[in-house]
């Protein structure tokens, strides 16, 4: 799951920021429905997709899109999901930011 976060070795003063397929395959979602979602809720809250949107590339080598999300949007996001996929998705972003807190040498 490393490679689908999206963290500046040692912190850097970047925020711990979660990839719309981590959220999918930390939820069991699928990933297109989890980004109809952020983009639902970014529509809602009258805020630009393009922001948070991220190319990346498959397995194939094809082109595509995710979103990351900073920790505001992620637990926005997860209020409309059980309380049960919330708790996943929170464990695992407090995993992220304690790495990031973690003193690099």
């Amino acid at each position: 799951m490393d490679s689908l976060m999206n963290t500046t070795p040692g912190g850097g003063g970047k925020p711990v920021r979660m990839s719309s397929r981590e959220i999918a395959e930390l939820t069991g979602k699928r990933h297109p429905d989890v980004k109809r979602d952020i983009e639902k809720m970014l529509s809602d809250l009258s805020e630009d997709a393009s922001i948070f949107a991220h190319i990346y590339l498959d397995s194939m080598n094809r082109e595509q899109s995710e979103y990351l999300l900073d920790r505001d949007h992620t637990e926005n996001l997860l209020m409309g999901y059980s309380p049960i996929l919330r708790r996943a998705v929170l464990a695992r972003m407090r995993e992220m930011e304690a790495l990031l807190a973690e003193p690099r040498v």
